[in-house]
């Protein structure tokens, strides 16, 4: 009997081992770095709590006209897991895959300007929000975002990570969930667009690719994270594309 329960907890060792040696990301995230999750939850209010939602629970203002609705992080909702494959929990490696490249056919934008720091640590804020599988976290202590880099239009453009939600022909944004910007200056005045920057539910736009623009989805912080020159040079930029 005893020779039995031995040759058991041997076996599931090796088990383990295997595992452990076949697939680590199976593992990663259990206990969270919280630097890493902190800065995470700073990425996530920037570029993805429009559409996700305050929790990750996808009830973000603009899961009111997105079909298919953005993903509900809590209930481990994922749309890809191992390689293509379904499986308990999906690796690093997909979630940042699916950061970089985006989601054809969904509202799902692409981010492949975020360093991979920035992506590692989102990563981490998405995977505490899951119940079950990932241990649950309590919320991040807020924390001032870091300034937006950048002197000219187009590198503030993307740098801000507009170019995820809005589409621009003249610097070859093709974002699909805000108004399409490419003839913004003939709707809004450049004082308008600054407003809209510094303030984004003060001026908001009739229509938006899924339909009518919801609040809320627009980062809150560019007045915080764009000194007033470069948030002229953007609204000037843009101003002029009629």
């Amino acid at each position: 009997m005893v020779a039995r329960l031995f040759a058991w907890l041997a076996g599931l060792a090796l088990v383990l081992v295997f595992l452990v040696i076949i697939s680590p990301d199976l593992f990663r995230g259990y206990i969270f770095n919280q630097e890493e999750r902190s800065a995470g939850r700073r990425v996530y209010e920037t570029y993805c709590i429009g559409c996700h939602g305050e929790t990750g629970l996808g009830d973000g203002e603009a899961s009111l006209v997105l079909n298919p609705k953005p993903r509900n992080f809590v209930n481990g909702d994922f749309k890809y897991f191992h390689n293509g494959e379904a499986g308990p929990l999906p690796t690093d490696a997909s979630l940042a895959t699916t950061i970089r490249n985006g989601v054809p056919g969904s509202a799902m934008p692409a981010f492949p300007l975020l360093t991979d720091e920035e992506v590692k640590d989102v990563i981490t804020y998405i995977k505490s929000l899951r119940q079950g599988g990932w241990q649950e976290a309590e919320a991040a202590p807020s924390a001032a975002a870091p300034p937006i880099a950048g002197t000219t239009a187009e590198e503030l453009f993307a740098n801000a990570g507009c170019n995820g939600c809005h589409q621009l022909d003249a610097l070859g944004a093709v974002g699909g969930v805000g108004p399409n910007l490419s003839q913004v200056g003939s709707r809004l005045s450049v004082d308008e667009i600054r407003q809209s920057i510094m303030e984004p539910n003060a001026v908001i736009a009739a229509e938006c690719p899924a339909g009518p623009c919801p609040q809320g989805v627009m980062p809150q912080n560019f007045a915080q994270r764009l000194s007033a020159e470069q948030i002229d040079t953007l609204a000037t930029f843009l101003a002029a594309q009629k």
